[in-house]
């Protein structure tokens, strides 16, 4: 499950700043901010060694264009109508810091992958899944579902679906189990704390 969690991490970071002039179609999308993140990968690898440098580079180009607090909310579930406003905003602070330093591990994994792009399916006029598949050159391709909101004019991704395993269901079902044993501060508190480790 780890392995294709991390899998699911790696393809999410694919997904960066898009240009103005594709904002409304969530294709161009997903296919302009995954070349320039390819590209600076492929021109700047010495650069992202350094860990700031890396998480840096997440934070500016990927984190704009993540709708983080949808995907905290689904990733929660049930758990995000209960909780209050503070433990939400602190929620969606320590699991966005989680998936910055997971992010940052699973972009050193890059190394010659390509992306294939299928034809994208609307699911009405502010949802859509844009399907891709990752080439890779030592093994067999990997199919990587984006699934995408736009509820301010702007397509932003929500989760992740890499060979039937999505993002938000495999965090859902670790964290309900852990709120369930320690309740949200508890979860909060390990948030915080797994954070503060990797800092250390």
């Amino acid at each position: 499950m780890f392995k294709r969690l991390t899998g699911a991490l790696m393809a999410l970071l694919l997904v960066g700043t898009a240009v103005a002039a594709v904002a409304d179609d969530p294709s161009a999308v997903v296919r302009d901010t995954a070349e320039r993140v390819l590209q600076e990968l492929r021109t700047n690898r010495d650069r992202y060694q350094d860990d700031q440098a890396l998480f840096r580079m997440v934070r500016e180009v990927v984190f704009p264009h993540l709708d983080r607090e949808r995907t905290a909310q689904w990733v929660l579930g049930a758990n995000w109508r209960t909780a209050t406003p503070e433990q939400r905003e602190r929620f969606i602070e320590e699991f966005s810091n989680l998936l910055l330093r997971t992010y940052g591990t699973a972009l050193r994994q890059y190394h010659s992958e390509t992306l294939n792009f299928l034809p994208a399916q609307m699911a009405g006029p502010d949802r859509a899944t844009v399907r891709t598949e990752i080439i890779r050159p030592d093994g067999p391709k990997v199919s990587v579902d984006y699934l995408l909101t736009n509820r301010s004019g702007e397509w932003k991704v929500y989760d992740v679906i890499i060979e039937n395993v999505s993002l938000v269901v495999t965090y859902r079902s670790e964290y309900a189990a852990i709120i369930k044993r320690d309740g949200m501060d508890g979860l909060l508190k390990q948030l915080a704390e797994r954070n503060r480790s990797v800092n250390s």
